[in-house]
């Protein structure tokens, strides 16, 4: 990890590591998710139109999983852009069916974990997998450059922002969305990147950065894995925080070695 990437990071709020996972690897990790398909009854499986939108802390059930969250090559670029020891905070898979895949709105995720959950920085950083390649037809991430910098943005009025229904973090109709004339000026003045990438590539990006993805009208599968890591003097302090597979309540601190991060 060079100078040259923390500083992208800090000043457009995400970087693009390709390649970072052999196809090898990618496939054991898509050919796991077909476990979790007669799991649609347990909390940790959100779904939609009795399809599987996400699934939520998928170590508690996999050891495939429980190793990769844990990946020293995460790690090592994790705690660089966040420079404190860190967590696993949340992890989770985001999977867009064929044809049915849904969007998510212009939103940052931060907002979740500070008003939900109580933590009182973003001194986070997630990471996303890409398990398929990601093709625009495919509904990949789309990012505003430099957004995070506006810290935690003025909400969309909707008729969520009220309540507190863990779902409406979770669905596509998402509480804490940005208000579309901000997000506006900020594409304007910025632009948006429509991030299209080889399976096995990874975005690290800050939790203010304003995302987005549009539906899976494709034939094709677009899946992610997203692993979001804490300083472990950021915890939450929230008493009515969200339950243990949203916000882990695991905060033993992962280690990194500085000899397995040479990107």
């Amino acid at each position: 990890m060079n100078k040259s990437q923390i500083e992208s990071y800090n000043e457009d709020g995400y970087i693009i590591i390709e390649n970072m996972f052999t196809l090898e690897e990618v496939n054991k990790y898509k050919n796991e998710i077909s476990y979790f398909e007669n799991k649609k009854d347990i909390p940790n499986v959100i779904c939609e139109d009795n399809k599987i939108r996400s699934i939520f802390a998928p170590h508690m059930y996999s050891q495939v999983y429980e190793d990769l969250y844990k990946d020293l090559r995460l790690l090592n670029i994790a705690k660089k852009l966040v420079k404190e020891n860190l967590y696993l905070y949340q992890y989770k898979l985001n999977l867009k069916e064929p044809f049915l895949g849904k969007w998510w709105e212009w939103h940052q995720d931060y907002p979740y974990w500070h008003f939900d959950d109580g933590v009182a920085s973003p001194d986070m950083t997630s990471a996303m997998i890409y398990l398929d390649d990601a093709k625009s037809y495919q509904g990949p991430l789309m990012v505003i450059p430099g957004s995070h910098k506006e810290g935690i943005a003025k909400f969309k009025e909707k008729d969520t922002l009220d309540k507190n229904d863990i779902l409406n973090s979770l669905s596509s109709n998402l509480k804490f969305t940005v208000d579309n004339s901000i997000v506006k000026a900020y594409a304007d003045q910025n632009g948006i990147e429509v991030l299209e990438l080889k399976a096995g590539s990874v975005i690290f990006f800050h939790p203010n950065l304003f995302h987005a993805s549009t539906g899976n009208l494709s034939p094709y599968e677009r899946d992610t894995v997203i692993i979001t890591y804490n300083s472990i003097n950021n915890l939450p302090v929230s008493e009515n925080k969200r339950p243990d597979y949203i916000c882990s309540t695991n905060n033993s601190v992962l280690t990194e070695s500085d000899e397995l991060c040479n990107l």
